[in-house]
């Protein structure tokens, strides 16, 4: 089935208005929605706003195109909608944005027993720590920067989506400026419920139900969403295809545009073909 349909979600302290570039790309071939997420009341704010968005359109089928945080929330959906999400793709991505702090607590393979002459699939607990994310101690930090001073907290934040070689080049404030500062910006309280989605969402048993066609795109210098949860999540999806980008940082889709549309128009391609 051809695509017709793209929805582009935003990630932490951003907005719809990061997607513009991508959206007047994208525009012109497919019908292309952006959203901006609201106020993180519960676990399930972000991903319900996603979904009343593709009900509201009445969208059939979709591609969901998921940056950062909304990569999580795009796994949400995905696992909420498995029949209208045609495709998934994943732009800085996690399925959980924290490190274990310890082993034993990963709740990930499948095993099936049987109970009661019925065949039933249970979830197995991993002995290898979670290694995809950043310690937990770092975001702690972070919320009690937010309450001091959230603007200057979040212009920091702005900072580390960029690598060495990207602020070498001159790319970060132009971007900041330009793209990220352009936007709504987040109050306190916005940002500290984000943060506390971040800190709780882990969406890794989700992963193995996934079997729709999936892309992920990743800087290898992505300081905020490591590359290995990346290559975790490939691991768990055996459809998806991972495309990284050497001395790029957390934003791809701004640092290294050609990059990232050329590999998004090929894969696009592919799966209107089929």
């Amino acid at each position: 089935m051809a695509v017709q349909n793209i929805v582009l979600i935003h990630g932490w302290a951003a907005d719809e208005s990061i997607w513009q570039e991508t959206k007047n790309y994208l525009d012109h071939i497919y019908r292309v929605y952006t959203l901006n997420l609201p106020l993180a009341k519960n676990q399930h704010s972000y991903c319900d706003a996603v979904i009343e968005l593709i009900e509201q359109n009445g969208l059939a089928h979709v591609i969901l195109v998921g940056w950062s945080m909304g990569a999580l929330v795009a796994i949400q959906v995905v696992h909420q909608l498995p029949n209208k999400v045609q495709g998934l793709v994943l732009v800085s991505g996690t399925s959980r944005f924290l490190a274990d702090s310890q082993s034993g607590i990963s709740v990930l393979g499948i095993e099936n027993t049987v109970k009661n002459g019925n065949l039933e699939q249970n979830s197995l607990t991993l002995i290898d720590p979670y290694a995809g994310g950043i310690p937990a101690a770092l975001v702690i930090r972070m919320k009690k920067r937010l309450s001091k001073n959230c603007e200057q907290t979040i212009s920091d934040f702005y900072k580390l989506m960029f690598s060495t070689q990207e602020q070498v080049q001159g790319l970060a404030g132009g971007i900041i400026s330009a793209d990220l500062g352009r936007g709504r910006t987040w109050d306190i309280i916005e940002a500290q419920e984000g943060l506390n989605f971040l800190m709780e969402a882990d969406f890794r048993a989700e992963l193995k139900a996934i079997t729709c066609p999936t892309l992920l795109l990743h800087g290898e210098q992505d300081e905020i969403c490591p590359l290995e949860g990346a290559m975790f999540i490939k691991r768990q999806i055996p459809c998806a295809q991972l495309v990284s980008y050497p001395g790029v940082g957390h934003i791809p889709f701004l640092t290294n545009f050609e990059g990232f549309q050329q590999a998004l128009k090929e894969w696009l391609a592919i799966y209107d073909d089929k």
